[in-house]
């Protein structure tokens, strides 16, 4: 395949590779090989953080101020109904 192919089906090539099959691309007269080395998963190169700040144990159940505080709200606003 001569480089303007490659340009014209380019995902099409990057598929193909990708699946297994090594693609042969002629580009100013030296030849190259496109293949596949491995499959990653995407989360392989993902970093582990910490995502909450605090106590975990605090996310289990109901916030009894919230709920206290959103019911007088909600009261109010029924009331108006």
């Amino acid at each position: 395949m001569l480089a303007t192919e490659l340009r014209k089906n380019l995902f099409q090539t990057l598929e193909k590779a990708s699946q297994g099959d090594p693609v042969m691309i002629e580009y100013k007269g030296v030849s190259l090989r496109l293949e596949a080395t491995g499959r990653n998963s995407k989360l392989a190169g993902a970093i582990r953080r910490n995502a909450i700040i605090g106590d975990p144990d605090a996310l289990i159940g109901p916030d009894q101020d919230l709920l206290s505080e959103l019911d007088a709200k909600w009261a109010v606003e029924d009331a108006k109904l």
